[in-house]
Order: C-alpha cells, then structure tokens, then sequence
C-alpha cells in the first residue's frame, strides 16, 4: 500500500491493497418466481424472499418482480487471501449440484460482490477454483465496488 498526497488539498489517498468489507449475494429474480419452489429445488433457505406483488417491509409499496436471496452479510477483510477464502468458502455452501441450477438458469441467478474500501486503487481476486464453481453453477458475476472516504 501507497500513500500520495494532493498538491492542491494537502490531503494524503492510500492506494493500493484489498478491500475493507464486504457482502457476498445470491440473486435469483423473476416476475414468474415462486420462493418455495426455489427453495425446493436447492435445498437450502434464503436470508430474503418474495413473490411479485408482495408488500415491502416497510408497508407502502410492492415488490415489482419476485426475488429470492442468500446474502452473507457484512465480512471483515483484510487482506487479498482473507477474502479470497471467505468468498470460496461462502460459494461452497452453495448446492454444487448443476442439475439443480439448470433449472433457474431463466431467472439468470448471479452472485454480487459487493465491496467496500477506504483507499484508491483496491483489489479483490475471485481465483480460478471459485470461477469455476460459479460457472458449473451457471451463475453471472457482477462486482460492485464502493469508496468510502473520512470527511
């Protein structure tokens, strides 16, 4: 890791190393979607599910498609390996059954990394075990980096 300084501000960036925390998601989305019948088919419960048309928590609105979610919640990492690990071994609860994704692939399921780092320039390294069991899965990869700066 690297501190550099702006001219201009004064201010001092860290650049370089891995992110700080982060949420490994399931996403399965479906107008058609019926929770149950996932849950049946992968043997394992969301943290989060609901059909089309089911109230919000909060009460004032409507779910516009059905969903169904594993989400790992917040992790602390800390270095490139520790979270390297912590996603493997989050996609290995996962059932490793491709017969069982098969029949999703219409809702296009995908696994989000959602990924949080106070410095410039951070990096977070999905290995090729870990592509390879999202591929058997069938399951899309989207990375959803955030900054998070002190004021």
């Amino acid at each position: 890791m690297h501190r550099m300084k702006n001219h201009k501000t004064g201010l001092f960036a860290r650049m370089g190393g891995s992110f700080n925390r982060a949420f490994f998601i399931l996403e399965i989305f479906g107008d058609d979607l019926d929770p149950d019948a996932i849950s049946r088919e992968l043997g394992v419960a969301p943290t989060k599910a609901y059909r089309k048309g089911d109230e919000r928590p909060k009460g004032s609105q409507f779910y516009r498609t059905g969903g169904w979610i594993i989400d790992s919640g917040e992790l602390q990492l800390g270095d490139e390996d520790v979270g390297d690990k912590k996603f493997q071994d989050w996609l290995a609860l996962l059932p490793g059954d491709a017969s069982k994704w098969k029949s999703l692939q219409r809702y296009e399921p995908q696994v989000r990394l959602v990924l949080y780092t106070d410095q410039m320039n951070a990096e977070f390294r999905v290995r090729p075990l870990a592509a390879n069991e999202l591929s058997k899965r069938g399951l899309t990869l989207t990375i959803d980096p955030y900054l998070e700066l002190d004021e």
